[in-house]
């Protein structure tokens, strides 16, 4: 691998043994930088080990829909479920304010330049209609929301809130929305209506497309848009400059990092 390297990897939800794997690939020597593509956490078997490897090695993230679940247990907003969540390890270890303070600094879309182009990293989607300028500030108006009030942010974060609202009108709702964009969005209408039950590869309704299927104004000022969140997808998006990461790791499937640089995969299988 060059030295210059710059890699963005997928969903990793608590696959540990095929993360560490996935890191002595594109960074045997320590030198490569990664960002991780949210859903660090849940429904794999050892959360609390990439938790504290995330913590020890400073490594770096946007936020996924899980990564704010945990979050929101934590604080308290939300209750564990034992049938869905396996994050009791995690809690166990009573390092919640460590974890609260690191993952609040994670953003919700991040740009990463290398060799002069730019790649957008997000865990779900953009909406079509943002530009870079939209994007970026739709992220702060969230990482600003979270850190000047993280219990009102996670006690008001759950919401199936599909249709777009301004932020004068209602900054609650306006912040549900935008959550489900860029953590949780699969579908979306030609009026940038989400459609959050469906989580195959078509929608039962004409009304409604895959995000990317979409002409994205964003692309004028970047290369690349990476995502992950939709492992059914297998990583196809039919797209050269959209480009999903999620090869369903913890289904039994790959954990793969994308090589901004030429877009070249790497991957290590699921450990059973």
């Amino acid at each position: 691998m060059k030295a210059k390297s710059k890699f963005i990897i997928g969903d990793i939800q608590g696959c540990y043994k095929e993360f560490k794997n996935l890191i002595k690939l594109i960074d045997p020597k320590k030198e490569n930088k990664f960002v991780c593509v949210g859903d660090l956490v849940n429904r794999g078997p050892e959360s609390e080990k990439v938790v504290d490897f995330v913590l020890e090695n400073n490594v770096k993230s946007v936020l996924g829909n899980h990564d704010l679940h945990l979050m929101a247990i934590l604080i308290g907003a939300k209750k564990h479920n034992k049938k869905k969540d396996t994050m009791m390890r995690i809690i166990n270890k009573n390092k919640a304010v460590e974890i609260i303070d690191y993952f609040s600094q994670f953003p919700f879309a991040k740009v990463i330049s290398n060799n002069n182009k730019k790649s957008l990293i997000v865990h779900a989607g953009i909406l079509p209609t943002w530009s870079l300028e939209n994007v970026l500030s739709a992220n702060e108006e969230l990482t600003e929301s979270l850190k000047n009030d993280p219990e009102k942010f996670f006690s008001t974060m759950y919401s199936d809130r599909s249709k777009a609202i301004s932020k004068s009108t209602n900054k609650k709702n306006r912040r549900r929305y935008l959550i489900n964009v860029f953590t949780r969005m699969r579908f979306l209408s030609k009026n940038n209506k989400l459609d959050l039950q469906t989580k195959v590869k078509k929608s039962g309704s004409n009304k409604f497309q895959p995000w990317f299927a979409y002409e994205h104004k964003c692309l004028k000022e970047v290369e690349n848009i990476i995502f992950g969140h939709w492992a059914a997808l297998n990583g196809v998006t039919n797209h050269n400059n959209i480009k999903g990461i999620d090869l369903g790791c913890v289904w039994g499937g790959s954990l793969a990092a994308i090589n901004i640089e030429d877009k070249s995969i790497v991957t290590v299988d699921s450990i059973k």
